[in-house]
C-alpha cells in the first residue's frame, strides 16, 4: 500500500492543465515569425495568445480556491525547511505572476480581446505611461515565470532522481 500523499486528481488536472497553457503562451509570441503564417496572421496569434491569457488567469483563481478548500499534501519531510521554505516561496510567485502576467496583459493594451472568439472583453483606454510600465511588468514577470518553471521543474527532477522521494510522484496520477 502506497501511503505517499498525492495531491487530488482536481489539483493534478489544474496543475497540469495550467503547465500545457502557460508552455503554449508563453511559445506563441516566441514563434510568431514561425507560426503566423498557420494561425491566419499575426492578428490570430496574438488573440489566441490573450485568450490563453484570460483562461490562465481564471484556472488560477479556481486554483488558489480549491487550494484553500482542500489543502496540499506534506510532500517534504518537516526536518526540510529550507526546502519547505524555497518550495512555498517558488510556487507563490509561480501563482502571483500567473495573475499578474493576464492582468499586465490585458491592461498594457486598450485593444478588446476576443476570448477565442466566444465573446468579447473590452479594453481600458489606460494613459501611455502606464500602459507602457504595465508592458514592462509583463515582459520581466514572463522572463521570470520562465526562470521559476525551470527551477520547479529542476527541483521535482532533483527530488526523483537524486533524492528518490515521492515529491514528484505526488503531482503524478500514476502511483
Amino acid at each position: 500500500m502506497n501511503t505517499a500523499p498525492k495531491y487530488s486528481p482536481l489539483q493534478m488536472f489544474i496543475h497540469w492543465l495550467s503547465a500545457i497553457l502557460v508552455i503554449l503562451v508563453i511559445t506563441l509570441p516566441l514563434m510568431k515569425g514561425v507560426l503566423a503564417d498557420s494561425f491566419g496572421g499575426m492578428g490570430n496569434l496574438f488573440m489566441i495568445h490573450k485568450s490563453l491569457g484570460v483562461l490562465i488567469f481564471f484556472i488560477t483563481i479556481c486554483r488558489i480556491v480549491v487550494i484553500i478548500r482542500q489543502g496540499v499534501p506534506e510532500v517534504l519531510a518537516k526536518h526540510q525547511k529550507l526546502q519547505r521554505i524555497l518550495s512555498k516561496a517558488v510556487q507563490g510567485m509561480i501563482y502571483l505572476l500567473l495573475l499578474v502576467l493576464p492582468l499586465s496583459g490585458y491592461l498594457m493594451s486598450s485593444r478588446t480581446i476576443s476570448f477565442f472568439g466566444l465573446f468579447t472583453i473590452n479594453g481600458l483606454n489606460l494613459p501611455a505611461s502606464l500602459q507602457s510600465f504595465l508592458h514592462s511588468v509583463h515582459i520581466f514577470s514572463a522572463y521570470l515565470i520562465i526562470a521559476l518553471i525551470l527551477l520547479h521543474i529542476l527541483a521535482a527532477l532533483y527530488h526523483h532522481y537524486w533524492c528518490k522521494d515521492n515529491v514528484l510522484r505526488s503531482m503524478l496520477p500514476i502511483k
